[in-house]
């Protein structure tokens, strides 16, 4: 099933690019080099992620070689002069600014920056993301749908565009503006329209036939439309005349939405600025106004009157002396960074004592740092953890993480920045300046979280679930997973062999060699060469969709289809994984490491990155070869513990619906008896058929699926998927009843909850009815339930974690996929270590439900079996 909604920002890079130069006037350092394009970009990022705090963005520039266009028409873009010099010499600057925030850009040869962008924003749009393009490019407007909208950040009124805008403004469909496109022409990428043809009459033409295509089934009929006899006779012959003209037009102003990348929207989760080089930059720059927005600690610049300065390094007796007066503080807040000179440097701070420790004292402080005593504040635990272990200081006493109590006030807010916290709670009570050091940030913005917290009924969650959740993740980070990267390689070969035999094979059938990535290509051979059917089939801007689900329907009729799913299928398992994997191996511990996330999914949900190991596949054969790679160190075994259908259960639990109470305590099939609910047939009649029904049916009304969705899913008709829902909700009242209560009340509240209080804002709950208040909708419903299951997996992690330090076991937990813990447990003890897991994880709560755990053990990760 779908995971909740996210958001993608998708900008137009070189546009935004080449709109600042020409926007600004000239800026320069003092050292000559031109500027403004560059302060224009940052101005526009910086506006981005202030406003909207995308979970996911990526900037996708144009590639300076020839596209698929130019192949088309020689004299494509003939009309653009080349860029000034005065522009091409801050391009550089602008790939840095990308890399200093963080962001993923891409450029693809052979295709412009709007194919690309249409593409991810369809794949997107498809996988439930909301996305939004960020770009002043009208020609944009065609990729505009019910999940994708624009936004021109640099416009005087910023305005979204949308179905609704487009429509308001030409009267038709969004897809239908690639005709108007085509008819009216673009002198600046050299298209010819129709001479006479502006945007008033391509609109009237388009709105009343249709499409170009309806237009030329009716030329005789162009008369009804424009008025003028001599204009209409002459755009009329102007169109016989020039048909390829026009097929080629449609082909150049049409952005292709099916360009072969090998990225996926969810490779693009922003994880915050690099805080040093980005204000490395900005003073190479001399953009100090940008620097003190970024990065208010590092703002040390010659005449800038600020309300406190950063206290200077104390070392020696000056440095013991501060450290003593330092442990009898009540409180203290701590920081450890890495300085301008790239070494790290220590910031500790009380009420009334701030100071600085250079690289080389730093384990002075572990005696103050790894006691219990004085209680201590940071921001970001997790990274601090793994930050202090290379000095060999293990931290305690650790009560507030500044990160993690900003996330749970505001789960819209992903892993919020010092600077992002300073400007939002500091800034607002009348601090000025510089705040001084990370260190002082800290404390102040443990004074001013501290008491949200509490208000929002916050506490026990942050006290009991997120801080001890925090040492757990950077241990798992630390241990890391063993890979065998030989195995990897032969994966690799292995698969680049299937590659070259699926070609072959598809050569074969097709007659002659061709690009199994292109989909114009695939196009052209499936529907013009093979003449494969194309009723039914999904169609886009750029003709008949070759996606996996049509490809799936083609694949009944002719063999081709089939080998193409399966080369594509290899070959993402092979650039994604058997590839990708084996570049991540440390050198020193031969184990990939990867970063877990605990403040950036808004139900709590932990995540992976770097890479992402929570989705490794695990169904096809070949998926299984790279979880076989995934091994244990010498002397020990994996041990999954995995939840069953957790939830299923919390619904269960939260709902108290009576049906499905029942059968999760009398231990029944709870697809079977939803089949049985729904198709009205006793339990020995229910086939593996209806139990897939059910099971979609289960779970896709914890996300929100309603009659359509379903209907897609299960391959029936709409009026029997809404039949089948009806039924649902007859037989479990309790389930409806729960859900309706859900949505009503986070209406009027704003927000929804988990069982254990975090909390969701949903303020498109109360917008007008259409596409975002029925997403918010759906969330309302999921929230409450992946929220609760994400807080019930990370109290079984504290739970297991303390039963197994207490009993002094040297297995250890290494990976956490969702609903389920992987375990690297010695060989004579791994039995013990899975009873416990599985107490731990099915004794964590006291719910309606019993929770169950499935126990698996095994030499790899692939090769894993029950562990009763």
């Amino acid at each position: 099933m779908a995971a909740e909604r996210k958001q993608l920002i998708l900008v137009d890079g070189s546009g935004y690019i080449f709109r600042a130069f020409f926007a600004l006037p000239p800026m320069n350092t003092s050292r000559g080099l031109p500027t403004q394009a560059v302060y224009g970009f940052i101005r526009m990022i910086l506006k981005l992620l202030k406003d909207v705090r995308p979970s996911h963005i990526a900037i996708v520039f144009d590639s300076p070689k020839r596209t698929f266009r130019d192949d088309l028409f020689a004299e494509y873009k003939a009309n653009r002069a080349e860029a000034p010099n005065d522009l091409v010499v801050q391009i550089p600057y602008i790939h840095r600014v990308v890399e200093a925030f963080r962001i993923k850009s891409l450029m693809l040869d052979g295709f412009e920056a709007d194919d690309v962008i249409g593409t991810l924003a369809k794949r997107a749009a498809h996988e439930h993301f909301i996305v939004t393009i960020i770009t002043a490019d009208k020609d944009f407007m065609q990729l505009v749908g019910p999940n994708v909208t624009l936004w021109d950040t640099m416009a005087t009124r910023e305005k979204r565009i949308g179905v609704r805008e487009v429509k308001e403004r030409f009267g038709v469909e969004p897809a239908a503006l690639v005709d108007i496109q085509a008819l009216t022409g673009d002198t600046i990428d050299n298209v010819k329209g129709v001479p006479g043809v502006g945007e008033v009459k391509a609109v009237a033409l388009v709105k009343n036939f249709g499409s170009i295509k309806g237009i030329y089934e009716n030329l005789d009929r162009i008369g009804e439309v424009i008025h003028g006899e001599k204009t209409v006779k002459g755009i009329a012959g102007w169109l016989r005349e020039h048909r390829a003209e026009m097929d080629l037009a449609l082909r150049l102003v049409r952005i292709d939405t099916d360009v072969p990348l090998s990225v996926e929207p969810d490779e693009f989760a922003w994880r915050g600025v690099d805080e040093h080089a980005a204000a490395e930059l900005m003073r190479e720059l001399e953009f100090h106004s940008i620097l003190r927005e970024i990065s208010p600690s590092q703002v040390e610049l010659p005449g800038l009157e600020s309300a406190a300065k950063p206290a200077p390094a104390v070392a020696g007796k000056d440095l013991a002396d501060a450290l003593k007066t330092l442990g009898h503080a009540p409180r203290i807040a701590f920081d450890l960074a890495i300085a301008e000179a790239g070494q790290e440097r220590l910031q500790l701070a009380s009420a009334d004592q701030t100071i600085v420790v250079e690289h080389d004292g730093i384990a002075s402080a572990a005696p103050i740092l790894g006691s219990e005593r004085p209680p201590k504040s940071c921001h970001d635990l997790k990274t601090q953890i793994g930050a202090f272990a290379r000095h060999a200081v293990a931290l305690k006493g650790v009560d507030f993480d500044t990160m993690l109590a900003a996330f749970l006030i505001n789960s819209g807010q992903p892993e919020p920045r010092l600077a992002d916290l300073y400007h939002e709670y500091l800034a607002p009570l009348g601090a000025s300046g510089t705040p001084g050091t990370n260190a002082e940030l800290v404390r102040n913005l443990r004074d001013a979280l501290a008491p949200r917290l509490e208000a929002d009924g916050l506490s026990s969650l942050f006290a009991d679930i997120e801080m001890p959740t925090a040492p757990i993740l950077a241990a798992m980070e630390a241990a890391g997973i063993g890979v065998d990267g030989d195995a990897l390689k032969i994966i690799s070969k292995e698969f680049a062999e299937q590659l070259n035999r699926l070609e072959r094979e598809c050569y074969a059938l097709a007659g002659r060699e061709f690009n199994l990535n292109s989909p114009t290509q695939l196009r052209e051979l499936l529907f013009n060469e093979l003449k494969l059917s194309a009723k039914g089939l999904k169609k886009t801007k750029s003709g008949f969709s070759t996606d996996a689900d049509t490809l799936e329907k083609l694949a009944a009729v002719h063999p081709m289809p089939r080998k193409l799913i399966e080369y594509r299928t290899i070959s993402k398992l092979k650039s994604t994984y058997a590839d990708a994997l084996s570049e991540v191996i440390r050198s020193g511990t031969g184990r990939i490491h990867t970063t877990w996330h605990q403040a950036l999914v808004a139900t709590g949900r932990v995540s992976s990155s770097d890479p992402n190991l929570q989705n490794i596949p695990t169904r096809s054969a070949e998926g299984r070869r790279i979880r076989r790679a995934f091994v244990p160190k010498p002397g020990c075994v994996f041990v999954s513990a995995d939840y069953s259908q957790i939830d299923l259960r919390v619904l269960a639990h939260l709902s108290g619906d009576k049906t499905l109470v029942d059968a999760f305590i009398t231990g029944e099939d709870i697809h079977v008896r939803t089949a049985t609910e729904v198709l009205g047939v006793t339990p020995d009649k229910v086939n593996a058929e209806a139990r897939r029904l059910a099971k979609v049916i289960n779970f896709g009304i914890i996300y929100g699926m309603g009659p359509q969705r379903l209907a897609g899913e299960l391959g029936i008709a709409l009026a029997e998927a809404s039949d089948y829902i009806k039924r649902y909700f007859e037989r479990l009242p309790g389930v409806r009843a729960w859900l309706d209560e859900t949505v009503r009340n986070a209406r009027t509240t704003g927000y929804v909850t988990t069982m254990y209080g975090r909390r969701r804002y949903l303020p498109e709950l109360n917008a007008q009815p259409g596409g975002a208040r029925a997403q918010a909708e759906r969330i309302a419903i999921n929230t409450p339930i992946q929220g609760t299951a994400a807080d019930l997996i990370k109290l079984a992690m504290i739970r297991l974690d303390g039963v197994l330090r207490e009993r002094g076991l040297g297995t250890r937990m290494i990976l956490q996929v969702h609903d389920e813990l992987l375990l690297e447990a010695p060989q004579d003890e791994w039995r013990e270590a899975a009873e416990m897991a599985k107490c731990e994880m099915e004794g964590v709560a006291e719910l309606k439900i019993p929770l169950k755990v499935e126990l698996k053990s095994g030499p790899n990760w692939a090769e894993m079996i029950g562990a009763a």
